[in-house]
């Protein structure tokens, strides 16, 4: 794949190199010369200095060809500009993380795929870390969110089976895992099984509950 990253954040220069030792073609771009330059020296990518909201330098960047244009840059008003140029252009895929939720209605009216800032997936696992310590690791989406769970030993759940949970709308248990084996739904639950859980964002607070009902030990 032919791919263009606007901007040399540490998350730019973390996918340039991914994409390049798995094979694909790279250009990054950022108005930084020294960031250029150290990256240039550090790896195969392909090095532009520039500013990726001028029609030219992402002519430069061949972004027409381009398979996708990642705009990973500080600023949002930049990420717009730079995603709706590219698709412009006929970049087949844009895709910009977002700074400031408050912006994202800007770009998913403009058919870009946004992705949260780093730093806000960060909070919001050290809130569980500390609000749902027996969360393990969650993935959140647009319309749910994904939790996996280590079930220990105390906890409300053990020798429960897990059709027997009374999970509310909006909740599913998807899997129980143990010992490296999927189980079905009349499993009862041991200690270290593994359970993995989505739950609708409408549903988060009951779902939230639910998790703390079954979950907490005592």
């Amino acid at each position: 794949m032919y791919i263009v990253i606007a901007g040399l954040s540490s998350i730019g220069r973390n996918l340039a190199e991914l994409l390049s030792k798995e094979g694909n073609e790279v250009v990054v771009v950022d108005m930084d010369a020294g960031k250029c330059a150290e990256i240039a020296a550090s790896s195969d990518v392909m090095v532009l200095t520039g500013n990726t909201t001028q029609k030219s330098i992402l002519e430069e960047a061949r972004v027409r060809n381009a398979n996708a244009l990642v705009a990973v840059t500080g600023d949002d008003s930049d990420n717009l500009m730079t995603c709706m140029l590219a698709k412009e252009m006929g970049a087949k895929k844009v895709i910009s993380i977002l700074n400031d939720v408050v912006h994202a209605e800007a770009f998913k009216g403009a058919g870009i795929d946004v992705q949260v800032k780093p730093s806000a997936i960060v909070a919001k696992h050290i809130y569980r870390m500390i609000s749902q310590p027996y969360v393990k690791d969650f993935l959140s989406f647009e319309r749910a969110e994904i939790f996996e769970i280590e079930v220990q030993e105390g906890m409300k759940c053990i020798n429960k089976k897990v059709s027997a949970l009374e999970t509310p709308n909006g909740t599913r248990i998807l899997v129980i895992e143990r010992e490296g084996k999927y189980l079905n739904e009349d499993a009862k639950i041991e200690p270290k099984d593994w359970l993995t859980l989505i739950v609708n964002h409408n549903s988060s607070k009951k779902g939230a509950e639910f998790m703390n009902k079954c979950f907490t030990k005592g």
